[in-house]
């Protein structure tokens, strides 16, 4: 029992844990917990409720390396293309995006959630600069985006998909963490 619910707690985003395991774990009134990880009631009702579904909803669809990887690259060109209804379509209608700036990139510093909510930060993060490339690349052992300004690694993103939508997006910013993948695009030229 306590195996199964580590695993679970694992494939949950650091502020799903924050919601579930002091309410349902020990108990605790929602209102207290809400204040405790600094968010409204409602904010932290929505936490709980996406906590207490994501690990049935990922075991209960299991995702492919291949349908993963084809749900990936459907992402990919709906973001080259700039279109907000394809992208909403391949996103859960309740997916969320974390974006990671560090405190070092100007980014969005809590999770977006809903589908049209997460499609309009995910084209605002990749519209209007010049020379910008989506490349689908292994990222964490699955396939993800690296987004690159000029030939600059400017974004890595990766995604959590089950069945054919994807749940959650986890978009790396932050310079510090993408140094490697700077210094190994250098070293391939």
């Amino acid at each position: 029992m306590s195996q199964a619910l580590l695993e679970a707690l694992d494939t949950l985003s650091p502020a799903e844990r924050a919601a579930f395991v002091p309410d349902d774990v020990f108990g605790m009134a929602p209102g207290t917990v809400a204040a405790v990880v600094g968010q409204t009631e409602q904010e932290y009702d929505e936490l709980a409720a996406r906590a207490r579904h994501s690990p049935s909803t990922r075991r209960a669809h299991p995702t492919t390396p291949r349908q993963h990887d084809r749900v990936v690259r459907a992402v990919r060109q709906v973001c080259v293309t700039e279109n907000p209804a394809r992208l909403t379509s391949l996103l859960a209608p309740d997916a969320t995006v974390f974006f990671d700036g560090g405190g070092k990139v100007r980014t969005l510093t809590r999770p977006v959630h809903g589908a049209q909510r997460v499609t309009r930060s995910m084209l605002t993060l990749l519209a209007g600069r010049p020379r910008t490339t989506l490349h689908c690349q292994s990222v964490n052992g699955r396939t993800g985006i690296v987004v690159r300004y000029g030939d600059e690694v400017a974004a890595v993103i990766s995604l959590d998909v089950a069945g054919d939508r994807v749940v959650q997006i986890w978009a790396v910013l932050n310079p510090d963490k993408l140094r490697h993948w700077n210094r190994a695009a250098t070293q391939e030229k």
